[in-house]
C-alpha cells in the first residue's frame, strides 16, 4: 500500500507555513489519482505548524477517513486548518464584470502591427515610460482606464496554480517528446524554452547557453552554479523521457499517456512549480491576494509616476529568471491619462473568436483594428466583425504607412490609393454581398494611416486628433419606427448553406481536457461562426421589406446590425449549453480515450448536436430550432417575419 506524508513548507508569498502532500483518494483534472496539494496553514510558528503536519500525517495514514462523508469525524478530532486542507477544493473564480462607468474601446491586431505603441500615444505615455503593457512575449490582455486622479493604480490578475500547472506539463511533455524521438540535449532545450510562444519559460526561470546546430560562435551547452536548478530540471528530462519510452516500446502505449501518468513526471512539475513560486517572493510592492493554495490571486499597486510599475512588465532578457508577465492573465490600469475621461481601453493579443470575445464587444463604444502596412489585410477578421454586429464599431488603422508607397512618391494620395488597392485585393476572398457590406463599413468607419507611430511629430499629433474624436462613437438613437420585414422561405437556404460550409476542427485530448474544464470552447466558435455568416449573408441583411421607406441606409444598416448582434449572442448560448455545459463529462471521456478510438468517439460526441449530412431528419429537428432563434430575435427587435 502506498504510504503518504506531508511536509511543511514556508510561504513565499506571506509570512507562515504552507503543508504539501499527495492526496489519498481525490483526483486531479487528468483523472490521475494522488495529485499533489499545496494548503497554507495561517500560521507562522513552528511548533505549531510541526503539530499540523503530524495531523494530517495521521488523516494521510487512516483509510477511513479517505471519503467525503468522513469529514464531520475529522473535525471533532483535528484542527479545522487541517480538515479543510484535506477535504475542501479550491473554489473556481468568477468571471470579472465590465465597468459600467467606462466607455470601452478594445484595440486588436497581429503581433507586431504597433498596438501597443498606438495606445502609449493615444494616453500620452512618454516613450521613456517603463511601463510598457502588452510587449512582444506577454499572452495576457491588458486595459487602461482614464479618470480624473493625481496617481495611477495597476491591478494585475493571474493564472491559476493548476492552469500553470498544466502549461508546465505541457511544455515537459513536448520536450521530452522530442527528446524520445532522437532529438539531442540542443532539441531538448530549445523546446523546453521556446515551445510554446504564449508561456515563456525562460522569464521565469532563466536561460540556458547551448550551442545551436551548425554554428560554431554559440556558447556551449553548459549550466552556470547560478541556474544549476534548471539543469536538474533537463537531466530529470532527459532521464525520465528514456524511461517513458522504453515502457511505451514494450507495452505499446501512447507516450503522452505514460508521460502524465508516471509519479516521477509530474514531480518534475512540482518542482517547477516551486522554483516559479519562489521567484514570486522577491516581488513585495503592492498589496497581494494569496489563494488557499498559496499562489497570487491579484496584486494592487499605486503609484504618482507610471513608470514605477515599469519593473511589474519587464521584458528585457537580461532578467530574465527575475521576470513574471508570463503568470499574468490580465492587468488594468487607472489613471489621468491624457485622453477623454470615463473611456476605457483594451488591447488584445491576436485571438480567435469566441463567445467571450463577442460579449465584450457587444458592450464597446468603439473597436480600433491595427494593421501593418506591410501584411495582408485579416479580412476575414473584418468580416466576423460585421457579421457578430459590430460593423459599425469598426475603425482601422494602419501603421508604417510610410511603407506602403516607395521612398519617391509618399504623398497622402499615394499611400491612400496603396492602402485602397490593399483593401479591394483581400476583397477578392470574400463573396458579393459581404464585399458590399465590408465596402460600406470600411467606408463610414475612420481608416487611418499612421507614419511614426513609435515617434511623435505634428503630422502624426494631428493624425491621433482625428482619431481620438472618431475611436469615442456617439450613442445613436434607436430608429423606433423602422422595422425589417422578412419571409421564413429564405430560412432554409441560410441552414443548408451553413451545414455545407461547416469544416469542424478536431480537438487534441489536451484540447479536450480544457472543454471539461470550461477553460476553452471547442469547436463552438466553428459551428456557431457558421450559421451566423450564412444568416447573416442570406437572411438577416436582406429584408424583403421595410415598415417604412423614409429612412437611409445607415438607419437600416443599425437595425441590421443590432438582429445580428442578438442573433449571434444566442446561437452562441445555444451551442455552448447543447456542446460545452451539458457534456462536460463527455469531454473528459473523451480526453481518457484510447488513441486509436477517439477520433470515433469525437465525430459521435458532435453528432449529437451537428448532425451528419446524410442524416436527414435530424437535420430537419436542427433547422426548426434554428428558426425558431431566428425567429425569436427578429420578433424581439421588433421585426416582422411572414410565414
Amino acid at each position: 500500500m502506498k504510504v503518504f506524508r506531508a511536509k511543511a513548507c514556508q510561504s513565499p508569498m506571506r509570512k507562515g507555513w504552507s503543508i504539501m502532500f499527495q492526496h489519498p483518494f481525490k483526483k486531479d483534472e487528468r483523472g490521475r489519482s494522488h495529485p499533489f496539494v499545496k494548503r497554507f496553514m495561517y500560521t507562522e510558528q513552528h511548533d505549531e505548524i510541526d503539530i499540523l503536519v503530524e495531523e494530517m500525517n495521521e488523516l494521510l495514514r487512516v483509510q477511513d477517513f479517505w471519503t467525503s462523508t468522513a469529514k464531520g469525524r475529522a473535525k471533532a478530532r483535528y484542527d479545522e486548518r487541517v480538515v479543510n486542507a484535506f477535504y475542501n477544493d479550491i473554489e473556481k473564480r468568477t468571471s470579472e464584470q465590465i465597468d459600467s462607468e467606462y466607455e470601452y474601446i478594445h484595440v486588436i491586431g497581429e503581433q507586431g502591427s504597433g498596438k501597443t505603441a498606438l495606445i502609449r500615444q493615444l494616453l500620452g505615455i512618454k516613450k521613456e515610460c517603463g511601463f510598457l503593457g502588452i510587449g512582444s512575449k506577454g499572452a495576457y490582455s491588458a486595459t487602461y482606464k482614464v479618470k480624473d486622479s493625481q496617481h495611477y493604480e495597476a491591478a494585475v490578475s493571474f493564472f491559476t496554480r493548476s492552469e500553470v500547472q498544466r502549461k508546465l506539463e505541457n511544455i515537459l511533455l513536448r520536450s521530452a517528446e522530442v527528446y524520445a524521438e532522437g532529438g539531442t540535449d540542443y532539441d531538448l532545450v530549445f523546446e523546453l524554452l521556446h515551445g510554446d510562444s504564449s508561456f515563456n519559460l525562460r522569464a521565469l526561470l532563466g536561460d540556458i547557453p547551448y550551442k545551436a546546430r551548425y554554428f560554431n560562435d554559440d556558447v556551449p551547452l553548459r549550466m552556470s552554479d547560478e541556474n544549476s536548478s534548471f539543469k536538474q530540471f533537463v537531466d530529470a528530462i532527459k532521464r525520465e523521457s528514456e524511461i517513458v519510452k522504453d515502457a511505451v516500446d514494450r507495452e505499446g502505449k501512447d507516450f503522452a499517456e505514460g508521460w502524465h501518468k508516471r509519479l516521477e513526471c509530474r514531480k518534475i512539475t512540482e518542482q517547477m512549480l516551486l522554483a516559479i513560486e519562489s521567484r514570486l517572493k522577491e516581488y513585495k510592492e503592492g498589496t497581494w491576494e494569496i489563494g488557499e493554495d498559496d499562489w497570487p490571486i491579484s496584486c494592487r499597486l499605486t503609484a504618482k509616476e507610471l513608470s514605477s510599475f515599469g519593473p511589474l512588465t519587464n521584458e528585457e532578457e537580461e532578467n530574465n529568471g527575475r521576470l513574471i508577465y508570463p503568470l499574468f492573465r490580465k492587468i488594468e490600469v487607472c489613471g489621468p491619462f491624457s485622453f477623454k475621461k470615463g473611456v476605457a481601453i483594451c488591447e488584445h493579443a491576436c485571438f480567435e473568436y469566441t463567445s467571450t470575445i463577442h460579449d465584450s464587444f457587444k458592450q464597446a463604444a468603439s473597436i480600433l483594428y491595427v494593421h501593418h502596412g506591410l501584411k495582408q489585410l485579416n479580412i476575414q477578421f473584418l468580416q466576423q466583425l460585421i457579421i457578430h454586429g459590430h460593423g459599425a464599431k469598426v475603425n482601422v488603422c494602419v501603421t508604417h504607412g510610410d511603407l506602403l508607397t516607395s521612398p519617391s512618391c509618399r504623398t497622402d494620395y499615394a499611400k491612400k490609393h496603396a492602402m485602397a488597392k490593399m483593401i479591394d485585393y483581400a476583397l477578392k476572398s470574400v463573396s458579393p454581398l459581404m464585399k458590399k457590406q465590408l465596402h460600406y463599413y470600411l467606408t463610414v468607419g475612420n481608416t487611418s494611416i499612421l507614419e511614426c507611430v513609435h515617434e511623435e511629430s505634428k503630422e502624426s499629433h494631428l493624425l491621433y486628433k482625428d482619431l481620438k474624436a472618431a475611436l469615442v462613437s456617439e450613442t445613436r438613437k434607436k430608429q423606433q419606427e423602422l422595422h425589417p420585414i422578412y419571409l421564413n422561405l429564405t430560412v432554409s437556404q441560410a441552414f443548408y448553406e451553413a451545414m455545407e460550409s461547416l469544416n469542424i476542427p478536431y480537438m487534441d485530448r489536451e484540447t479536450c481536457l480544457n472543454i471539461s474544464l470550461g477553460e476553452h470552447e471547442g469547436p463552438v466558435p466553428v459551428i456557431a461562426s457558421a450559421f451566423i455568416s450564412s444568416v447573416y449573408e442570406h437572411f438577416l441583411s436582406q429584408p424583403s421589406g421595410w415598415s417604412s421607406t423614409y429612412h437611409s441606409v445607415t438607419d437600416r444598416q443599425q437595425v441590421i446590425q443590432e438582429l445580428a448582434g442578438e442573433f449571434a449572442t444566442v446561437i452562441y448560448s445555444y451551442f455552448n449549453e447543447q456542446l460545452l455545459e451539458n457534456s462536460r463529462n463527455n469531454w473528459l471521456a473523451l480526453y481518457k480515450q484510447k488513441e486509436d478510438d477517439q477520433a470515433y468517439k469525437y465525430s459521435r460526441l458532435i453528432e449529437n448536436v451537428i448532425p451528419a449530412k446524410n442524416d436527414i431528419y435530424q437535420q430537419q429537428i436542427l433547422m426548426r430550432t434554428v428558426y425558431q432563434l431566428i425567429k425569436y430575435v427578429v420578433e424581439k427587435k421588433d421585426g416582422v417575419l411572414v410565414h
